[in-house]
This record gives structure tokens, sequence and C-alpha cells, in this order.
């Protein structure tokens, strides 16, 4: 009996990593072209989605980034595929960023083979990536496990033919059912942009129904748009998408965000992988920015690596306009770019108000600039004390001219070394005995430099300097 090919669509495939092992190369190797050398740094910085056919079959891959910093990226590209590739090189075997990657699969629930790359290079042994592998519960064919493994070089193309089978055959085992005639269509954004002069740009993944030139798309029950260009993974126009098919399309009346569940209907559905980041509480004591970056993938990746340690006023994607200008005075924050871009006119703008814009094309660079901002902000705002401790003066004595304090500790603890007003603590003693540190409840005789007048009754707070 023939295959009904109308029962099945192509399985999505993710792949996954530790940086620099390789993923890209591979995606590279398989559709023939040359994004990884176009890449800066050589690593990705956006998820894209591509479709290839092999023996007449379609197979949609979606690249993850590599960089730690992208790992909320990773897990989400874990959950909208079919079937995972762990890609481990074969010189570094298991790394961080390889079990933080075992893990979104195992959370993600799906099908996954072990590829080894690199194995061409001299002195490699794969094998031991297995023991490797089998110490963090994941165990391969041969090897005490049923997880398909893969040996491959990116670099020459060895393996790959065999890998691409392994797929095919997986995805056949996991029958994956053909639901084009869905109604309504539904999609999963994969990475959205704003373009200077195409606007808001959106990479949509098909996972039901059909979408069309002209049909009207929706999140959830807000229209967003209207699809007047479709364009498929090579960059060629099309006019319908199935599911498992990626494809960019312009139109949209605002940018998505990455994650977001795209319909041609009004629906319930609502984003699953939204953020919010407008309305953060805004501390003194941290750098304020507003954030601008290329595209929403690499905008949320940011956020969420540096959590609460810098005050986002705003963050958005594209070029930088008056209106983030306008931001960054109220709040005396500064901008920072992640491959974006600022007009000569908003420039000259931001120059006139002293509004500092600094770009990155590198994530690295971007987090460390970041970091020494902070450092100087706190080196800046001088010596920081806080009360470590409360003392109670008992009685006071004058021994040669030296003001000894006889005291107890109410709470806390308190050191040497430690301020009391503007003076320090230079003394504690219990008897002849000299002390380190004394605690809630001890009795002990004091010393400060330069001595203050204290009563009996006192009582008076012990502060210590803060790192």
């Amino acid at each position: 009996m023939p295959e009904n090919i109308s029962a099945t669509r192509p399985p999505v495939v993710t792949i996954l990593g530790h940086v620099d092992h390789g993923k890209t190369s591979l995606l590279d190797r398989i559709r023939n072209t040359s994004v990884a050398s176009g890449e800066v740094g050589g690593i990705t910085q956006a998820i894209g989605a591509y479709q290839i056919t092999h023996d007449g079959k379609k197979i949609t891959f979606i690249d993850t980034p590599g960089h730690a910093a992208f790992s909320a990226m990773r897990a989400r590209g874990g959950k909208v595929a079919d079937i995972a590739l762990l890609i481990v090189a074969a010189d570094d075997s298991v790394m961080p960023q390889t079990r933080e990657s075992i893990d979104h699969i195992k959370k993600a629930g799906i099908p996954f083979v072990v590829v080894v790359n690199k194995t061409d290079l001299p002195g490699v042994n794969p094998d031991k990536v297995k023991t490797d592998l089998a110490n963090n519960d994941v165990y391969v064919e041969g090897y005490g496990g049923n997880i398909p493994i893969c040996f491959i070089s990116a670099k020459s193309g060895q393996g790959i033919p065999e890998l691409l089978e392994v797929v095919l055959l997986l995805a056949e085992l996991e029958e994956l059912k053909n639901n084009e005639s869905d109604n309504p269509a539904t999609s999963i954004v994969i990475e959205s942009s704003l373009h200077p002069q195409k606007g808001p740009l959106a990479t949509l993944l098909t996972k039901s129904g059909t979408f069309k030139k002209n049909h009207e798309l929706f999140a959830g029950p807000k229209n967003i748009g209207k699809i007047r260009s479709m364009i498929d993974s090579t960059g060629k126009q099309i006019d319908v998408a199935t599911p498992s098919t990626p494809f960019q399309v312009i139109g949209l009346s605002d940018v998505p965000t990455v994650g977001d569940i795209i319909t041609n209907q009004k629906t319930t559905v609502t984003a699953i992988a939204s953020i919010n980041t407008s309305s953060r509480d805004q501390d003194s004591a941290k750098p304020s920015i507003v954030l601008k970056s290329d595209v929403q993938g690499s905008l949320e990746a940011i956020i969420g690596t540096l959590g609460d340690t810098i005050n986002i006023v705003s963050s958005s994607v594209g070029q930088v306009t008056d209106g983030d200008i306008e931001m960054a005075i109220s709040t005396g924050a500064e901008i920072i770019g992640f491959n974006t871009k600022i007009n000569s006119s908003v420039a000259r703008r931001a120059e006139i108000e002293k509004v500092r814009f600094t770009n990155f094309k590198i994530i690295y660079q971007l987090f460390d600039y970041l970091k020494e901002v902070q450092v100087k902000m706190i080196t800046d705002r001088g010596p920081v004390y806080e009360e470590v401790g409360k003392i109670k003066v008992l009685k006071s004595f004058n021994f040669s001219g030296t003001i000894v304090y006889g005291c107890s500790v109410i709470s806390g603890q308190v050191k040497i070394g430690d301020k009391v007003q503007s003076s320090t603590i230079v003394s504690l003693k219990n008897g002849k005995v000299d002390l380190q540190n004394v605690s809630e409840g001890q009795e002990f005789g004091l010393v400060l430099k330069p001595a203050l007048t204290l009563s009996e009754g006192d009582i008076i707070s012990a502060t210590s300097l803060v790192e």
C-alpha cells in the first residue's frame, strides 16, 4: 500500500548543545549555506527556522543559540519541536550547557538523537562521550540504552546523511499527524523584530491548519495585522504555509513576543512566553538603562540574564527612537543597544541632551560593560555601612586616660573594626581576655577611637562596612 503522504507532516527538529560544539556548522552543512561564517563571534544570537528536503522528505530545523544567556530560548526551542539533536563535540565531551540542554529535552518530553561532532579531529575519543553522557543519565544505543547516537563531522559532512535518516525514522515512529485542515490555523512566534523599512516582522512556525496570504492574524482576541507577504526559509515568496512550515510574515501592526500563539481567527489563546519589563521597581543603587535589541528573542534573553541587577526602565526592539531619548532623559538612564542602530537625527538629539548610547554586537561585552557600570556606581557612592548590632552602656571607666565602657550586646553581633557613630571599635575585652567579636547577651569592655561621651543606659548602634 502506498504511503499516505497527506497523513503526516514534516518533523520539527531543534539542535541543542554547548557553545561552539557545532550546532550552526551542522545546519550550515545541511543547508549548504554559509550562515556560520557570517555570524559575529561565531555564535548564533537569534533563533532561526529552516526547512530542508532529504530523500524527498521535508525536515524543519529550529536553530537555537548556544550562549548560556539564551537558556530560556533553548528551552522554548525544545517545547515547539518534535525531535531534538543533542550535539556534543568529541574533543570537549559533556559541558555545562550540554547538561542544560539535556534538562530542556527531558522537560519537553521529546525523542532525541545524540550527535557527536568533530570526530575527524586528531586524538579525539568519541567513546568517552558515551561514558560522560551515561554519568548524566543519558544512555545511548550499545551503551545500556536506546537513544540513537550518530558520529559526524559538520566540517567535512561525514555522517550527516545517516543522521538525517535517523531523524526521518524517528519522525515516522512518532506518527506526526498532518492537521492541515484544523481551523483556526495556529502558529508560534519563533523570532520577531522591527525593520526600519518593512516595519514589524515575525518568523512563524505553523503548528496546525494552513496560513494563506491576506489572512488576518490574531494574538488571542486581538487583531495584530494581516499577511501581506509570506517568505520561506530560502527567501522565496510563498502563498501558503502548512503544518511544520516556518515563514516570515510582513503586515503586522506590532512586534509580537517570541513564543506568542498567532492564529488566523479570534481565539481566547494567549501568549505562552510573554514578558513585561515596563513596570519594574526601580532601585537608586542600580544602574538604569533603556534596553534596545534587534530581535525579541535576544531582548528576552538579555533581560532574563540581567534579572534584578539593573533597572530596565523600558525595553523594545528596533532602532533607537526619540521616545527612547525622552525615556532616558526622564529617568536618568543610559541607552544600551544589542545589534541595533540609531539614525543621525536621533543621535544628535542624544548628544545635545547628554544621553549616552552604547551598542554591542557581542553579548558577553554587553554584560561586562554593565558590570563595570555597577562597580563604578558603588565606588562613586563611597563606603556604605549597615547596622549589625545594638549595645547598651552599663558603666564607663577611665584607665590612665583610656575610656573603657562596660557594655552588653542587646541584639546582633559586634566585632573589632565596626563603627559606633564616627568612632571605631578598637578593643573588646572580657576581663583581661581580648575578643574579636561579641554576641547578643554578652557583657564586655569596649574601647572606641576616638572616645565618645556616653552615659549609663545609653543604647548605641554598631555598623559594619558593606562590601
